[in-house]
């Protein structure tokens, strides 16, 4: 039983021949995905994009004989080329990702698998620099931007105001603890 399942898994591995490219794009670009040479010996070309795990179908040449690939349900809408190339058009992060072109072979024909990486760079919008207009100052603005002094007698006042004032509360709060002291020694007198 092992012995056929790794014979199983040799074959499968001879009929399907896979390489991994790595492509990075600037954001905004245009890019277009190759396909490895397809050649004569295909039964169908289909681009493919992993989402979450799982092949989300892109588009796919039924045959070598169909110049016009069937569009599945993408989220994208994307372009082909006559070699089997997916043409993206102003991509953006939201395209970086894992695509794959894979040929299925004709009987006793080797399966092409190609996987790439495509990484696409955030969006900056270039900062726009705002120009700066001196504006002149002359010797009155200056005057005017300066601290204005008070003079000594409002200091005197407004001093002399909240001093009174703080003497006038404490001598009414010790008038109203006198009052409570004699109510309330009036009322222990009576009870006794």
């Amino acid at each position: 039983m092992k012995t056929m399942i790794q014979t199983v898994l040799v074959v499968n591995l001879l009929m399907l021949h896979s390489a991994v490219h790595s492509l990075s794009a600037s954001c905004q670009e245009d890019v277009t995905l190759r396909c490895p040479e397809v050649g004569s010996d295909f039964v169908s070309v289909t681009w493919y994009k992993q989402i979450d795990q799982h092949k989300c179908g892109i588009l796919r040449w039924p045959s070598k004989d169909t110049s016009t690939p069937t569009f599945f349900k993408f989220n994208r809408s994307v372009h082909y080329d006559q070699d089997y190339s997916l043409l993206i058009s102003v991509v953006t992060p939201a395209d970086s990702g894992t695509y794959e072109c894979e040929v299925g072979a004709k009987v006793g024909g080797q399966n092409k698998k190609v996987e790439v990486k495509l990484d696409v760079s955030a969006c900056v919008t270039p900062a726009v620099p705002t120009p700066v207009t001196p504006v002149p100052i002359t010797t009155s603005d200056l005057c005017r931007l300066q601290v204005q002094e008070l003079p000594v007698l409002w200091s005197a006042v407004v001093y002399g105001t909240v001093g009174l004032a703080k003497i006038v509360l404490s001598i009414i709060i010790v008038l109203i603890i006198r009052c409570v002291q004699i109510t309330s020694s009036k009322r222990r007198q009576q009870k006794w």
